[in-house]
């Protein structure tokens, strides 16, 4: 479990609680980082903050040497799909789970930010 963190995510400015994030280091590789979770308080999505943590997110871990984000993504989950593709994870590692499309199948991709 060391290779896990979760941490809050707060503004600048106020220094406010505003969600939360988890990743797990070292997978698949010692210069990865795997983002598992990410969680902006709902009232207050789609004001930019996601938008405004990311590139600084990403400054940060290039710094302590990492060369890699990856996400897992539900393909049905379109707003999601844009919030990273725009945020600059642009390649697919793979496509995992139902093989055909339907109300009740569900299938994931891994996306790649590149540091």
């Amino acid at each position: 479990m060391e290779n896990y963190r979760i941490q809050s995510i707060r503004t600048v400015e106020e220094n406010r609680k505003i969600g939360l994030l988890s990743m797990y280091h070292g997978y698949p590789s010692e210069d990865s980082i795997y983002l598992e979770f990410l969680y902006i308080q709902s009232d207050i999505q789609k004001q930019g903050y996601g938008q405004e943590m990311i590139p600084a997110l990403s400054l940060h871990l290039s710094s302590l040497g990492y060369r890699e984000i990856r996400i897992n993504v539900a393909l049905k989950n379109w707003p999601a799909l844009r919030f990273w593709i725009k945020s600059g994870f642009n390649q697919i590692s793979g496509i995992y789970g139902d093989l055909e499309h339907s109300d009740i199948t569900f299938a994931n991709t891994e996306l790649i930010k590149t540091l």
